[in-house]
Formats: C-alpha cells, structure tokens, sequence
C-alpha cells in the first residue's frame, strides 16, 4: 500500500508541474494573441483603404483586362495556398486546415492541382501524405512580417501570370472569435471587379493608366496575401490559448481525483495498521 500511495503522490506531483506549464503556455499566448489582435486590426484599415481605392479605379478604367481579372485561362489547375503553423500543441488548428486541403484535393487529378505551402506543419504533413509542394520551406514566426512569405506569395504569382494555374486559393483558419477559428477557402486569383458603393471623384493617371494599375494591382494582392496571413497568425494563438486552457483544467481535473484516490489509500492504510495494533493487542491478552 505504501509503494502504492508514493505512485499515486508522484502521479500528483507530475500532473501538478505540467499543469503549471500549460498555465504558463495559456499565459504567453493570451499575450501574443492581444498583440496580434491589435496588428490585425491596424492592418485591416490599411487593407480597406487599398481596397475602396482599386474599387474605385476599377469602376473608371480598363482595369478589368488585367491578367490578374481573367477568369477564362487555358489552364485548369487550382493553386493551393495552405497556410499552418511551425509549432503545434494548437489544437486542431494545424488538422482542420489540413482536413480542408485534403477535402479539396481528393477529387481531383494531379495534373489538376497544384500545393504551396506556408508553416512546417504543412510540410510535415505533406511528406506523410505524399503531397508535392511547389515552393522552398517557409515559416512563419509570431510577429509575422510581409517578408516572411514574401518567396511563397511570388511564386504563386509568378506561376498564375505564366498561366500555368487558372485559379489560386488560399487555405487558412478564419479568426471569427477567441474561441471560434474557422477552416476556410479564400479565392484570390483570378480577381473579381467590384463596382463602388457610390460615385466617386475621377483619377487622372500620371504617367499613364496601364502603368499606374500594374504597379497597384500586385500590391493590393500581396496585401490580401498578408492580410489571410496575420488573421491565420492570430487564429493559431487563439486556438493555442484554448488548447492550453482545456489542457490545465483537465490537468486540475486528474489532481483532484489522484488527490481522492491517495486520501482513501492512506485512510485504508490506516485503518489497517489499527486493525493490527488492535490484533496483536488481543493476542498478547
């Protein structure tokens, strides 16, 4: 019983620290996700300020016969961006987006797809899966900057204006509350023209309009790119908080049973040694 009782007391001890731990994860990613919240935001701004502006350029000029606009392309191959993280214990943030690309893959041919990838999560699981991905490995650190993704965003690109994909798709987890992270799809090529909510001012080009578009067009896309990018970043601290939480309550959860468990060992353990006290008493009479 004795051997028993130090099991159960180091089971205790055990549970004990890793609860502490997973206090201390739930902790730095409550930080990290306020931090991120804030970026997310600021950013957002900037992204619908860039957007009313192509709105409006858009709705009075020829912007519509840009590459980026074709919806009719002789290829008929998806790129898919899949967007996961370089770290888990997450949750199911990193298998819900993977889930997701697989879903989206099964039905086709493999000539009919094509998979690029950002966070070493995605690229394990690629391995294992026996997915071709089409760019070098890239991660996405906590405070993820536009450079940080910049050589899988230009490869994309780069292979949607050789025509060599009809339409990209981003894979990623949408932010939708603390506790709410959604698997979505996100189509951002080929784009789709918006017509302005309200008259707005005439533009005049300087030096000319094809120019002026084609320099503002890659930028408003990669700023999309980014955009998907910092609310995945934001969703995975999210989803890490939670998985963290849910790991110290259920760690509290096995103490307070262990803690039951040892106290009617040693309450057994006591009642025994009585028991034979009392019994060596009687005999000795």
């Amino acid at each position: 019983m004795a051997q028993s009782m130090r099991d159960i007391k180091d089971k205790i001890t055990s549970t004990q620290s890793t609860s502490q731990i997973t206090k201390a994860m739930q902790m730095v990613s409550a930080a990290k996700l306020t931090k991120s919240e804030a970026k997310t935001k600021n950013y957002h701004h900037y992204m619908q300020t860039l957007e009313d502006m192509v709105r409006n350029i858009s709705s009075t000029s020829s912007m519509g016969h840009h590459p980026f606009f074709k919806s009719k392309r002789e290829s008929k191959c998806t790129g898919y961006l899949v967007i996961t993280s370089d770290r888990g214990l997450a949750g199911g943030y990193n298998g819900n987006v993977l889930k997701l690309l697989q879903h989206e893959v099964n039905s086709l041919a493999k000539d009919q797809y094509k998979i690029y990838m950002i966070g070493s999560k995605g690229f394990d699981y690629a391995k294992r899966a026996d997915l071709t991905i089409e760019n070098e490995f890239v991660f996405v650190p906590d405070d993820i900057i536009y450079q940080d993704i910049k050589p899988v965003v230009d490869k994309v690109i780069g292979d949607y204006m050789d025509g060599a994909l009809s339409e990209v798709v981003i894979i990623y987890n949408n932010y939708i509350s603390k506790i709410a992270q959604e698997p979505t799809t996100k189509q951002i090529l080929p784009l789709v023209p918006k017509k302005a909510e309200k008259a707005t001012a005439q533009y005049s080009f300087e030096p000319k309009e094809e120019d002026v578009i084609n320099a503002i067009l890659p930028k408003y896309l990669e700023g999309t790119i980014y955009g998907v990018a910092i609310t995945a970043k934001l969703s995975e601290h999210a989803s890490r908080m939670n998985a963290m939480q849910n790991a110290t309550d259920n760690a509290l959860e096995i103490i307070q049973d262990l803690q039951l468990v040892y106290n009617r060992a040693r309450q057994a353990a006591i009642t025994q040694e009585i028991t034979e006290i009392v019994g060596g008493a009687s005999a000795l009479e």
